[in-house]
């Protein structure tokens, strides 16, 4: 009879060992189903799904259509707004919120007199917490907790924060442009009130007189030639200043207008919504993984024991 090592004296070994293999393996199901069922956490998971908009649209120039070119506007952002939205979202200004308005801290019982703490919890988060650009170019942000409120919470607190975070940048620019204008108008006021008084102190000196002519011209008489020239050109200048200061006067009352919009800068194709029901363990799959794996490894253990024998007797 060969005593090599082969599928019959392989299927021999599993024969024999066959009860404490059952035994075992029946065990080790046990203690995982009780260990899934009473230790292991239960996650639910929210999700929320959006595209970035295209904040052009609430520019002065577009609500105005004063620099129109006629190309078709895009109402969705292009890659670079979907990409600096993801960059946002994983950001440390966004996680620190979070973790500060929800108490992340003491709800994953983490004690704040351990060392590195900070970390534990950002690396919690983390581990729980995902953002992708999906294959319909969207921005979707999910998270696993054991609390379904607060995960669906948190995630529709995270697009809110990316909305504000994403606009800041902007409305700062708009807000910085508009208070340079405001400043350019006060100048421009006082010009055209010194060219008011300007203008009567030459009419009052040297009584010049301004009608005006058939055709609307303005017609200026004076006694006094070079001053009469004087009072024409100063009377120019504050034509264009009065119109330099309309104008501007006008872009400050169309940027008022466009920052008071403060549309959001997110289209949400799916608001996070509240869990009925745990996602996560599934505990079929821990079971099954379980037996499969004590039965794989009882199966090799087996064969290399009785391998081992053989050796040992054919020394």
């Amino acid at each position: 009879m060969n005593d090599d090592f082969n599928l019959v004296g392989s299927i021999r070994v599993l024969l024999k060992w066959w009860k404490p293999i059952s035994i075992i393996t029946l065990l080790a199901s046990f203690i995982a189903a009780f260990f899934s069922l009473f230790v292991m956490d239960e996650y639910y998971y929210s999700w929320s799904t959006f595209y970035p908009t295209n904040q052009y649209l609430n520019d002065r120039a577009m609500i105005f259509n004063t620099e129109s070119s006629g190309a078709q506007v895009e109402y969705f952002g292009n890659k670079g707004d979907v990409n600096r939205t993801l960059t946002i979202a994983r950001s440390a200004p966004v996680m620190d919120y979070i973790i500060d308005s929800f108490k992340l801290v003491e709800h994953y019982k983490i004690d704040r007199s351990e060392k590195y703490w900070k970390t534990k919890v950002m690396k919690k988060l983390e581990k729980n917490f995902k953002v992708i650009k999906t294959e319909q170019e969207a921005v979707e942000i999910s998270l696993y907790d054991t609390d379904p409120k607060i995960a669906s919470a948190v995630v529709n607190a995270i697009v809110e924060k990316v909305d504000e975070l994403n606009k800041q940048q902007i409305n700062e620019s708009k807000t910085n442009l508009y208070n340079l204008i405001a400043g350019q108008i006060l100048e421009q006021q006082q010009k055209v009130e010194d060219f008011v008084d300007t203008l009567s102190f030459l009419s009052s000196k040297y009584n010049i007189r301004v009608s005006s002519g058939a055709d609307g011209s303005v017609i200026v008489n004076g006694t006094d030639f070079k001053a009469v020239q004087q009072y024409k050109a100063l009377l120019d200048k504050q034509e264009n200043a009065l119109k330099e200061l309309n104008n501007r006067s006008n872009i400050k009352e169309q940027m008022a207008i466009a920052l008071k919009s403060n549309s959001s800068s997110l289209f949400i194709v799916e608001k996070a919504f509240t869990a009925d029901r745990r996602e996560k363990p599934v505990r079929w799959i821990v079971v099954t993984v379980t037996m499969m794996v004590t039965l794989f490894s009882l199966l090799i253990g087996v064969l290399f024991i009785e391998q081992i024998g053989n050796i040992k007797r054919q020394l």
